[in-house]
């Protein structure tokens, strides 16, 4: 880190150690304070103190000051062990994982439960989309809940904390408790109103030379020696096919010929213009985005019942043209007591959300890749809107030539934006429905069903007179399109019937509860993916029916997998000190074969509360507890992995063709096991002034289910099989403090810290490793045996003596794409949170860390190559500039050895494309530290005082602002933002074409009645 981070970064954690002692209050010990009520799993209400495994609460309210598209990144730096990371698209998905990874390519998201039902949290990008090629993040179905709707957030985080959740927990759990309504002489309205404004932060994306314009070097006029070519008796021509910036210096002097010359209704027809760098380069493409967030709440309740409604909707734009954001969020809840001890509860939730204009991610098709790869830097993008606004024609920057202008390579990027786009909707239904009787004062059953399910439709085109390429989603896979349309139809459900049966007792000095119950869970999947081949018969209309060529057959997926459990816990505790847990769960899986198909998991935690043990005085030591834990689960697979199966082809003439399925499904598929165990110590010191909350660590995850590499003479490319181990170690940290608590004023500091490494110990005898995604630039992500886990691979440099070693033509020399060039894991991660309260005033600031990890960048990787960027276009040891040829004082000596090991001194010609980027370094060059310091967020809320609206029917009323993403102090990836990505999953440290991060201003009004 430089000096500045490294002051501001010890400043925020030290500063609770800046204590304050002139409090005007005095403080006591407070048993609420320290021993209250969370709540766990199935929404079963413990006691904290007696927990013997790892939980953390976060508030709602700081998840509710900034409505977002996606409310799980407001979790981020607020949760030890919890990593979050925004990929920065529009409408995206957010990556979370709890405590390190537990599958090598299966889900390694937590569960995500509401009001004790399970929620789909599910990302429905195409595997080629996920690797870099065409595609669109569609964000994470767990995002169309209504932060403001959230009363509390509880964060399990171990198997032993999620147990009673089967097998699909394994990766923790985020408990959420919903408002409910609350007795009262009258309804309750609460009212929430936000402006945010959005603009992108330049220092995430590209900046530009602006000393030379297209073109490639010194291979264009008569002889193939000049900068540009001829035109029309000896005029110079700007090489307007090409893509790239290494071309001629700018001299206002020269008047070129240009691509501008050739469009009719250009300002420049007919016209040779000043041979300059553009005005307005693409940073000047990204608009302010608006978005408007409006909300609504009833609530209220009498003697028997209570009831909340709620409404919101967003409703917005981003900062690309052409986009639209939005949604319409529907949640009531309602409770009914219809004796003394039976009370039934209902709830339901409806989202519906169209987004228009997401943008394109990865290589191909992304015009946000063209800017930060390859780009001209005459190019005004404004010159480029106003042409699109002449005829709404694909008039290029970059031309096939004066009487061809088709564009070569890159589509005009607001005819992309205004022609090529993708629409997509979602609408959600889910509900729950409840009984609760108290059998006596012990035992307590109760019966709950609930269900979630959406269907979503993604569509998106590719209009005629563009540059052939892929569509982005459907049956044409990796084939070039001229034009085209591809739509995919989603339905999704799951549905879970619980029955528990809970005892709580004591017996003198022992306390007890025991619970027993079932659950049965249905899950069901159907998909319809449509395409158009070979281009749209007529332009402009958007079918399947309209296709050139015979449509591929629709692929349709239609798979159901039901799951059933029963399950047990017992915990007792002794003396209010001593506390032991057990669970018990046995499943049987549909998605297993019979004799494999049922597992048991187990276990146990244990915690002592040594505060009790009046050692140490409770002015000092307010509270402590030891705990521990351990934990093995099972897990199943996805439906239909079990028996092979036939695609059905285009018939040929009357003939039907089928294809037998390239994953050899297998029918002996054993569970999925880990094994998980946490040691941990919960304090409070000084009147509950200073928290700390220490863990420590270790899952194994073996018999994973992947699909291998096997021998073609099985007629099949891989096969599905049990093998590996993924084994994770880590501390975490949860520090909190309040240095500051006086009458009118109060300061408190949380700080949040963990370190999770997992890494790769055993495969399938005879493997060595496991390529979980392969990219442009010869980078693939793996599992590699003995390495940590996301191992990035590529070409590097070859060394001699330890130094990068320079062959006979003044070029680094380089590996094969096998070498390992860096790993996408952060070595650690946590974030401060700082809140200031001054009578009504408040004031809090979130500061984000992660150390270490990599991510390797195909923009550098291109965008170095050709010319783009500032280090391009410097000086050389000589102090001439690089691009003059080597006659001329030019050239560059790359640092390094020659193969005898003396100093490198032969000096590369850097006139012409060739000299730098990939063209010149190994894929490692372009491998960068991850790390980050973020200003994440700053908040100031106003709440007018109560005296000034005491006579009215005004509760309340606050008045906030909130900046997100406002700063990032310290990283390493230049020119863009170090979380950036191509989506949530496992495979990360790759960008291409990323978005610049946006920085988000927020203004809002709440007001109660």
């Amino acid at each position: 880190m430089n000096t500045t981070a490294k002051i501001i970064l010890a400043m925020a954690i030290c500063s609770p150690l800046g204590w304050y002692y002139g409090q005007e209050k005095k403080d006591s010990v407070k048993t609420s304070d320290i021993q209250e009520v969370v709540v766990t799993a199935l929404g079963i209400k413990r006691e904290k103190k007696a927990l013997g495994y790892s939980t953390q609460e976060v508030k709602a309210e700081d998840l509710a000051k900034t409505p977002t598209q996606n409310f799980t990144s407001g979790l981020s730096g607020k949760v030890s062990g919890l990593q979050i990371k925004s990929m920065g698209n529009f409408g995206g998905s957010v990556d979370i994982v709890l405590r390190g990874y537990r599958s090598i390519t299966g889900t390694n998201s937590p569960l995500f439960v509401i009001d004790g039902i399970p929620m789909l949290d599910v990302n429905n990008n195409t595997e080629y989309q996920a690797n870099g090629y065409a595609g669109y993040d569609f964000g994470n179905t767990i995002s169309d809940i209504n932060p403001n709707d959230i009363q509390e957030i509880n964060v399990l985080k171990g198997a032993a904390a999620t147990a009673l959740y089967g097998s699909r927990a394994q990766n923790g759990a985020v408990i959420i408790t919903t408002k409910k309504g609350k007795r009262s002489k009258r309804i309750g309205i609460d009212f929430q109103s936000t402006l945010a404004i959005s603009a992108i932060d330049k220092s995430t994306f590209a900046q530009y030379q602006k000393q030379y314009g297209q073109g490639y070097g010194y291979f264009y006029g008569k002889n193939g020696d000049q900068q540009f070519a001829d035109y029309k008796n000896g005029n110079d021509l700007a090489p307007t096919s090409e893509d790239a910036s290494y071309g001629a210096r700018f001299d206002p002097n020269l008047n070129i010929w240009q691509y501008n010359a050739f469009i009719p209704g250009s300002s420049n027809f007919g016209k040779a213009t000043p041979w300059v760098a553009a005005k307005n380069d693409p940073s000047k493409f990204f608009e302010t985005g608006v978005m408007l967030t409006n909300g609504v709440s009833f609530s209220g309740g009498g003697e028997k019942s209570t009831f909340r409604l709620s409404y919101q909707n967003q409703n917005g734009t981003d900062v690309l043209p052409n986009s639209f954001f939005n949604k319409n969020n529907f949640n009531g809840n309602a409770s009914y007591k219809l004796t003394e001890d039976l009370v039934a509860s209902f709830g339901t939730t409806y989202v519906s959300q169209q987004v228009k204009g997401r943008n394109s991610t990865g290589y191909s098709g992304n015009l946000i890749s063209g800017f930060r790869q390859w780009w001209a830097t005459n190019v005004d993008i404004y010159e480029q809107r106003n042409l699109y606004n002449l005829s709404q024609q694909n008039y290029s920057w970059n031309i096939k030539s004066p009487t061809n202008l088709s564009p070569a390579y890159w589509n005009n990027p607001y005819f992309q934006r205004y022609q090529n786009y993708s629409y997509d909707t979602r609408d959600r239904l889910a509900g729950n429905v409840s009984l609760n009787y108290n059998l006596n004062p012990k035992i307590n059953l109760l019966a709950r069903a609930g269900t979630d399910g959406y269907s979503a439709m993604m569509e998106v085109r590719k209009a005629a007179g563009s540059i052939p390429g892929l569509l982005g989603f459907g049956l044409t896979k990796l084939v070039d399109q001229p034009s085209g349309y591809a739509v995919k139809n989603i339905r999704q459900r799951e549905t879970n019937y619980d029955f528990i049966a809970t005892y709580k007792d004591k017996f003198k000095d022992f306390d007890f509860n025991g619970i027993l119950g079932t659950n049965v869970r249905i899950q069901e999947y159907y998909s319809n993916s449509q395409s158009t081949s070979g281009g749209l018969l007529v332009p402009g209309i958007y079918t399947i029916s309209n296709s050139v060529s015979n449509p591929p057959l629709p692929k349709i997926i239609n798979t159901k997998k039901k799951v059933v459990g029963v399950f047990g816990q017992a915990s007792v505790g002794f003396l209010k000190t001593y506390y032991l847990e057990g669970n018990l769960r046995r499943d049987q899986s549909s998605a297993l074969a019979p004799g494999n198909d049922a597992y048991w998991y187990y276990s146990a935690s244990t915690s002592i509360l040594f505060s009790n043990w009046n050692l140490i005085s409770k002015d000092v030591l307010s509270f402590g507890k030891f705990r521990a834990s351990y934990a093995e689960v099972g897990s199943d697979t996805n439906a239909n992995l079990l028996r092979n199966v036939y695609d059905a082809n285009i018939a040929v003439g009357n003939s039907s063709s089928n294809s037998f399925n390239t994953i050899a499904r297998t029918f002996g598929l054993r569970p999925e096991r880990s094994k998980q165990t946490e040691i941990g110590i919960n304090t409070q010191f000084l009147r509950n002034k200073i928290g700390l909350d220490l863990a420590w660590f270790q899952n194994d995850a073996y018999d994973q289910i992947l699909s291998l590499p096997v021998s073609y003479a099985t007629g099949v490319e891989r096969m599905y099989k049990n093998v590996g181990n993924l084994r994770t170690r880590g501390l975490e940290i949860a520090l909190s403090a309040t240095p500051v608590k006086a009458v009118n004023f109060r300061w408190d500091v949380n700080v949040n810290w963990s370190n999770p490494i997992t890494s790769v110990t055993r495969l399938s005898s005879g493997v060595e490793n496991i390529t979980m995604g392969s990219y442009q630039g010869g980078i693939t992500i793996n599992a590699s045996l003995g390495d940590l886990y996301g191992t990035i691979k590529g070409s590097d440099y070859v060394y001699t003596n330890g130094q990068k070693t320079v062959g006979e033509n003044g070029k680094y020399l380089t590996t094969n794409t096998n070498s390992v060039i860096g790993n996408m894991q952060a070595k650690w991660y946590g974030g401060i949170t700082n809140t200031f309260k001054y009578k009504n005033y408040s004031f809090s600031f979130l500061v984000d860390v992660r150390y270490g990890g990599n991510v390797f960048s195909l923009d550098q990787y291109y965008g170095q190559a050709t010319g783009l960027y500032p280090e391009t276009a410097g000086n050389n040891h000589l102090g001439n500039p690089v691009r003059n040829p080597i006659s001329e004082g030019g050239g560059i000596i790359l640092p390094g050895v020659n193969t005898e090991g003396t100093p490198n001194t032969k000096r590369i010609d850097a006139s012409s494309f060739g000299a730098m980027g990939y063209r010149a370094y190994p894929a490692s060059q372009f491998v960068y530290d991850a790390s980050f310091v973020k200003l994440r967020q700053i908040s100031v809320n106003y709440t007018l005082p109560t005296s000034l609206i005491k006579n009215t029917l005004v509760k309340s009323i606050s008045f906030g602002v909130v900046a997100n993403n406002l700063w990032i102090i310290y990283k390493k990836v230049p020119y863009a933002d170090p979380e950036a990505g191509l989506s949530s999953g496992n495979t990360q440290g790759y960008q291409s074409g990323v978005m610049p991060t946006t920085r988000v201003f927020s203004f809002t009004l709440k007001a109660s009645f």
